[in-house]
């Protein structure tokens, strides 16, 4: 049946190449031509029509998983980029606190160790200031021990 199809298209008029058929007898040969082949062909047939329609499925639906993973890993990508950021600042936040608080503490100890200079010399010009006024009393109180002294000798001598 398929040598009469082949006969029927050579034996047709062509015209530029192209074959004009009876289509009455070229549909009546393929339908002999389907009802002769086993149900198995049909089947075969049907099933890689389905298998088709499977892969390309599948294709459709591995092509929307890797759209959906490089969505996911640009997320996580961004979102790590975020959290080093934040950890650079926090480091960065941290470092600059650090020397800030050094030099704070090098400023209050240069501060105390000043502040205690000043104290320990005022307290030196206080002592010393004290000892002269004391030293000034004392040489009052020497005096006027004296004068009372000999104040006290010239009335007994004058007993």
């Amino acid at each position: 049946m398929l040598d009469k199809l082949e006969d029927l298209v050579e034996n047709s008029r062509q015209w530029f190449n192209k074959a004009f058929v009876n289509v009455d007898d070229f549909d009546d040969l393929l339908k002999r031509i389907r009802a002769s082949l086993p149900e198995d062909m049909k089947s075969a047939s049907r099933i890689v029509r389905d298998a088709e329609h499977i892969i390309n499925d599948a294709k459709e639906q591995a092509a929307q998983i890797i759209d959906e993973a490089r969505a996911e890993r640009e997320k996580i990508l961004e979102e790590a980029r975020a959290e080093a950021a934040r950890l650079v600042d926090q480091s960065e936040i941290k470092r600059l606190a650090t020397a800030q608080a050094k030099e704070i503490i090098a400023s209050a100890e240069e501060t105390a160790r000043a502040t205690k200079s000043g104290a320990d010399e005022y307290a030196r010009e206080v002592l010393t200031d004290l000892e002269n006024f004391v030293g000034k009393v004392m040489g009052t109180i020497q005096r006027g021990r004296e004068k009372l002294e000999n104040k006290v000798a010239e009335e007994s001598k004058n007993e």
